[in-house]
């Protein structure tokens, strides 16, 4: 979960900014088919940027290049012990639990939301009267409802629209359907059911809808030659409710859209200001996508307190996936030993003290007959920390060896310990 609330983070941030250059730079630009891509790709490279941790300090620096083999060790889950909890056991985890089934109420809310609205429209598409044109679907219906279109369909109501208004409707939504607005409507609903949470995004949301509207009601006053017959239209149309949040509706911000169409083109100058995403993008990934602790890697340590030495010959192989693996009092090392651990581990008096916290992994090895050997710290935390944690890890009782073709054989496991005050 640590990994996801970071994920979240470093994305909402990008969110933020790109969104912020977007409202102060390019807002009232009439280029209005540059502010769909950059809309659209502030969303992926938000999405995608905090994947890619690029280690651009050179080679050996990254901690997972640091750490080969605790890369292919077994991993158990993230055990958290939190100061002044009775056996060891973090209370931190309840707090998680709340926190993830907020988010996944509110991810599945929305998540049904797009699927109903997407359910609402077929609905809409069988009730209506519906004819085919070349490429696309015209849909009457009876129902007082905003003009909109959704993909190749596009419904109108039948309140006795004179032709000409009529065919700019038709035009207004056909440059929808041709530059395919759907698709984008759809994306941003699938990502608001992921970070609903983010207000940024539904900034985003709002602001690539008004810039459809713009672009179709561009595309329709380059081909009339009284825009004024256009707006009034619009005036007229303001009535009628949109029926789903997945569609284009053309009574959508008619306000804005009006004022779009009597603003000057923007000037040559203009094309210019896209430039200005050059800096923020580079800054965006010396903060984000490159490893944070480049240049702090990661030290296997030998810690100063006495090891339990290997009591298998040097040279003999150590497995790190089994056809048995190795358990724990009978059950998966996953549960059992994280529990061992939880009810035998006491968070440092020293460490709470100055109010000290962090991660510690330990890497271990169990070997053939069924003992914790070879334990280190493959992550340091603090002195008092680390110590704990191996203390701990090296009192671990027998455990029932792992097999491989029936023999028993040594097994390496990863794990990590949070250390949290409360």
């Amino acid at each position: 979960m640590n990994n996801l609330a970071s994920y979240m983070y470093e994305s909402g941030i990008c969110l933020a900014v790109l969104f912020a250059l977007y409202w102060l730079v390019l807002r009232k630009e009439t280029y209005f088919q540059f502010n769909r891509l950059y809309l659209l790709g502030t969303l992926l490279v938000s999405c995608l940027l905090p994947l890619g941790h690029l280690n651009l300090f050179g080679p050996g620096t990254s901690s997972l290049s640091a750490l080969p083999q605790m890369a292919k060790a077994i991993s158990i889950p993230d055990l958290i012990i939190a100061e002044g909890s009775k056996n060891g056991v973090g209370t931190a985890k309840n707090w998680q639990i709340v926190v993830m089934a907020i988010y996944l109420t509110g991810a599945s809310l929305l998540l049904a939301r797009t699927i109903l609205g997407i359910i609402r429209v077929n609905m809409l598409k069988r009730r209506g009267k519906m004819i085919k044109r070349d490429g696309y679907s015209l849909v009457h219906l009876s129902q007082e409802i905003a003009p909109f279109s959704f993909f190749r369909t596009i419904f109108l109501n039948n309140t006795g629209l004179e032709d000409s208004d009529e065919q700019y409707i038709l035009d207004h939504e056909l440059i929808h359907m041709k530059q395919h607005h759907s698709y984008d409507i759809l994306f941003v609903e699938i990502l608001l059911s992921i970070f609903w949470f983010n207000p940024f995004l539904w900034f985003i949301k709002r602001a690539l809808k008004s810039t459809h509207e713009y672009l179709a009601d561009d595309g329709v006053i380059k081909e009339i030659h009284t825009p004024s017959n256009y707006q009034s239209l619009l005036l007229n149309q303001i009535t009628g409710f949109m029926p789903t949040v997945v569609t284009n509706s053309f009574n959508s911000n008619i306000k804005n859209r009006i004022k779009m169409m009597c603003r000057n083109k923007s000037s040559v100058l203009a094309k210019f200001k896209p430039l200005l995403l050059l800096p923020v993008l580079a800054c965006l990934i010396l903060l984000i996508a490159c490893n944070e602790q480049a240049n702090t890697p990661i030290e296997i340590i030998e810690p100063d307190m006495t090891l339990q030495k290997p009591d298998f010959p040097e040279g003999e192989e150590v497995y790190y996936v089994v056809e048995e693996m190795p358990k724990f009092n009978g059950g998966e090392p996953a549960m059992e030993f994280r529990k061992y651990i939880a009810q035998n581990l006491q968070y440092p008096e020293a460490a709470a003290e100055d109010s000290i916290s962090g991660r510690v992994i330990v890497q271990f090895t169990v070997n053939k007959k069924g003992k914790v050997v070879n334990a280190v710290i493959v992550r340091k935390a603090d002195p008092y920390l680390d110590e704990e944690a191996l203390r701990v890890t090296l009192s671990s009782p027998l455990w029932t060896p792992g097999k491989q073709a029936g023999k028993e054989v040594n097994v390496l496991f990863t794990f990590p310990i949070n250390f949290v005050i409360q």
